[in-house]
């Protein structure tokens, strides 16, 4: 807006407040921002995206300094028609204050998915305080976080809620969200919850779909495709793994996923890209946004970027610095969850829509591995007044014990709560677990032998392959 522009529209509500004395505030301005809205400051400070983001991610937005543009500063709150009988889409993200790569990725998110139900209205919420403090202080920009938009909800006397998360993952992030959501749902007539990115089968095909048909002109057979996740020490972390094997599984040879703070470690897409024997590296962020650790942990110049690591081993290295949300395959993930969400409380039930009844006796199954590194090559399914239980036979023998549990569990719990590896005829280790569900992800903890150290590993026991 132009200091002319500016002068005449303060002069315009000047003469409409004299002649509307006695008028109380417009209740259709609300503090959240929608899809449409994509004005921003181009100015860069910190990031994180990802809902496994931690307070060190959050320290990483704040030591981001690069200052703001000098221009006027801009309210990402217009105006909304918040008639109690609109339902109501909020869109929740961690957050960013790269502005561009915020309007480029969830801005177009929140477009897309107003512009497939443009009977609602699409507000928009971020987890992130410092984030939303940071672009108030910096670019007057000001954004709703969770409770405040649930709070706006309520003030607004909406009656029907969608609420979808950005997130990658359903990680701390997401955890906190659904509390937020569980504490306020008795406000509303319906609560609806959608899936984060990656939490179906199908999400995964339809992301390696997505990520796979973006970068093909790299696909060369010289050039490895590299994508760097933020990592987290919640046991969704195994998304990242399980991703990497579904890879594999669909003949992806040359993508490798890799995280920042977790496992897999730039050290394994080192040992990735050598044993391929690959010349040049394409490095992508797995998150939503391009914002600090794409371009500094993942493109930066320092000694301990991803580009300098590998750059320093001898490859060429090309980083890209695209968002997942600016490819028009994933915003249609977050449309499809949108339109497929759950009545809040379905997730507390999903988990028993696998359980399949069994006969008692033995049966052979296949088990789906978060990690590629844990790879189960044979298991038979034993069922026995009810209860269930496998043994599983691993591909290597690397691990000496698993835990049913997390890490933090298996680290203070007792060695006779371990379960040890027997070796069978052919010297392969083999594990017997008990079973409480299938279809359903299980948790447990298997310890690297090698490195002395516990892993998160998640595993499903498919019951379509039962025979």
């Amino acid at each position: 807006m132009t200091r002319t522009a500016r002068t005449t529209a303060a002069l315009l509500s000047a003469v409409c407040a004299i002649s509307m004395a006695g008028c109380g505030n417009n209740a259709g301005t609300s503090g959240t921002s929608t899809a449409a809205e994509t004005t921003s400051a181009t100015a860069a400070a910190a990031e994180n995206e990802t809902e496994s983001t931690t307070a060190a991610a959050e320290k990483s937005e704040t030591e981001t300094t690069t200052a703001a543009p000098e221009t006027e500063a801009v309210t990402e709150k217009p105006e909304e028609d918040t008639a109690a009988d609109k339902p109501v889409i909020l869109m929740v993200s961690f957050g960013t204050s790269y502005n561009d790569s915020r309007d480029k990725t969830i801005g177009t998110i929140e477009e897309a998915v107003q512009a497939a139900n443009p009977d609602y209205d699409v507000r928009r919420a971020f987890t992130s305080q410092i984030i939303i403090d940071k672009l108030k202080e910096r670019d007057g920009l000001e954004i709703d976080n969770v409770d405040e938009a649930f709070a706006r909800l309520e003030a607004d006397g909406v009656k029907d809620l969608t609420v979808q998360p950005t997130h990658v993952m359903s990680g701390y992030e997401y955890d906190d969200l659904i509390e937020v959501v569980r504490a306020n749902a008795d406000k509303f007539d319906s609560v609806k919850v959608g899936a984060p990115l990656l939490t179906s089968d199908e999400d995964y095909t339809n992301v390696i779909n997505a990520i796979t048909v973006a970068t093909s002109e790299y696909d060369d057979g010289e050039t490895a495709i590299v994508f760097m996740g933020h990592g987290t020490e919640h046991s969704s972390n195994a998304t990242y793994s399980r991703l990497q094997q579904k890879l594999i599984d669909a003949g992806k040879k040359p993508y490798c996923i890799g995280t920042v703070e977790a496992e897999p470690s730039i050290e394994d897409v080192v040992a990735f890209v050598k044993n391929f024997g690959y010349k040049r590296v394409i490095l992508e962020p797995l998150m939503v946004v391009a914002g600090d650790h794409a371009n500094n942990d993942m493109a930066g110049d320092e000694e301990d970027s991803w580009k300098t690591i590998l750059t320093n081993e001898g490859f060429e290295v090309v980083p890209v610095l695209r968002g997942l949300g600016e490819i028009p395959a994933i915003r249609d993930i977050y449309v499809d969850h949108v339109k497929n969400a759950q009545p809040l409380g379905a997730e507390d039930t999903a988990a028993s829509a696998g359980d399949t009844a069994l006969a008692d006796g033995t049966y052979s199954i296949d088990v789906d591995s978060s990690s590629s590194m844990f790879k189960i090559v044979k298991c038979e399914l034993t069922v026995a007044g009810g209860e269930m239980t496998a043994v599983m036979t691993l591909s290597g023998t690397g691990y000496g014990k698993l835990f049913m549990g997390t890490v933090e569990e298996a680290a203070n719990a007792d060695e006779s709560e371990c379960i040890p590896f027997v070796e069978d005829a052919e010297g392969a280790y083999t594990y017997t677990i008990p079973v409480a569900a299938l279809d359903t992800p299980i948790q447990c903890a298997a310890w690297s032998t090698k490195k002395s150290e516990w892993y998160d590993r998640e595993l499903t026991f498919k019951s379509d392959s039962i025979s």
